[in-house]
């Protein structure tokens, strides 16, 4: 699991982080944060911890899938990401990768990259 760490993620992390606590039986380990680079992640105490960088690059991500090449991943983004080569993208093809926008995430960056995704509804009020 990959985590977009930038800014405009910070309204949605809580809620990722409590997912992910419900599900951490089913998660393998380490989580990954990303911003300009990957870096390992841990919760603790309800609370993600890494150290990043700032910023969004879906490129950082592509290339650790790329070298590390782990049969599935997933990648938890509000979207907003740099235009993408299809170099890039083709060099995951060992991995079953989907990405989930948020709520109120860009989906057509990740479309145009072609990236599968899925994009998160509202919660109900």
């Amino acid at each position: 699991v990959y985590l977009d760490v930038s800014g405009s993620m910070n309204a949605e992390m809580p809620l990722v982080i409590t997912l992910l606590q419900r599900l951490r039986g089913y998660v393998r380990r380490p989580l990954w944060a990303f911003s300009d680079v990957v870096a390992p992640a841990r919760i603790q105490d309800g609370k993600l911890l890494a150290n990043t960088t700032g910023g969004t690059s879906m490129a950082c991500v592509l290339e650790h899938l790329a070298v590390n090449c782990p049969p599935t991943a997933l990648v938890v983004t509000d979207g907003y990401i740099e235009a993408l080569a299809p170099a890039q993208v083709a060099a995951t093809a060992g991995t079953r990768l989907h990405i989930i926008v948020t709520r109120d995430g860009h989906a057509a960056l990740v479309q145009r990259a072609g990236l599968p995704f899925t994009q998160l509804s509202r919660l109900p009020s």
